[in-house]
């Protein structure tokens, strides 16, 4: 299929072509059709720059690895789904400066980031977005705080990092509550067991009698 040029008869016009637009085929300013684009783009979402030249070579469209990287910057972000647990901590960047990092603690992927550990921050970002109902955090005063003024319905999780697992102190110092009344977990008393030699010890044989018999023996012995 050919895409037609048109030409303007009015010579006032800066335009002096223009070039016919398809539905799904052409638009306007790009070298690529929407179809070569959206492949040129999901390749460079799981390769990159240097691994998408390379594929694309293969299929036939060459390409350089900054054009794919300049490509997919464009691509617009996925909207922000608010998490039904949210997982907050901070993370050092240079000396004292510190930030903050927000976490879905669901799927595990961040979700945004800043500089400091503001509780007013925080707290304003909970409120642009409701609907959290468990927010993990460390011990930090701040992010209390920040948690109680802009999600004062959810419930916050101390004792439980980011990610969603128990904090390692925690679990280590904390044993469980069925482990004191269960009778395997109970301590048991140590039995003394007495003290062996590794070397046996050395027979003693005995005494031989006159005449170069031992005791108990039949016949003669060789002395």
């Amino acid at each position: 299929m050919s895409v037609r040029r048109l030409y303007c008869e009015n010579p006032a016009c800066p335009k002096v072509t223009f070039a016919e637009q398809v539905p799904g085929l052409s638009v306007r300013y790009q070298r690529r059709t929407p179809q070569l684009q959206r492949l040129v783009e999901a390749v460079g979402v799981v390769l990159a720059g240097r691994g998408s030249a390379r594929m694309l070579r293969i299929l036939n469209v060459t390409l350089s690895r900054c054009t794919v990287l300049s490509q997919l910057m464009r691509v617009p972000l996925p909207p922000l789904e608010t998490p039904r647990v949210l997982g907050v901590d901070d993370f050092a960047l240079y000396g004292g400066t510190y930030g903050t990092l927000l976490v879905d603690a669901t799927t595990r992927l961040p979700l945004t980031l800043w500089e400091g550990r503001d509780a007013e921050q925080l707290s304003h970002w909970l409120r642009e977005h409701p609907g959290v109902e468990v927010a993990c955090r460390d011990g930090s005063l701040t992010f209390r705080q920040g948690i109680t003024a802009g999600a004062p319905d959810a419930v916050q999780a101390a004792t439980v990092s980011t990610s969603g697992r128990a904090s390692p102190a925690v679990s280590r110092t904390s044993p469980p509550p069925t482990a004191a009344a269960c009778p395997q977990h109970r301590p048991q008393p140590t039995r003394s067991v007495p003290h062996r030699s590794r070397r046996p010890s050395r027979t003693s044989w005995p005494t031989p009698a006159p005449g170069g018999m031992h005791e108990g023996c039949s016949r003669r012995c060789a002395l």
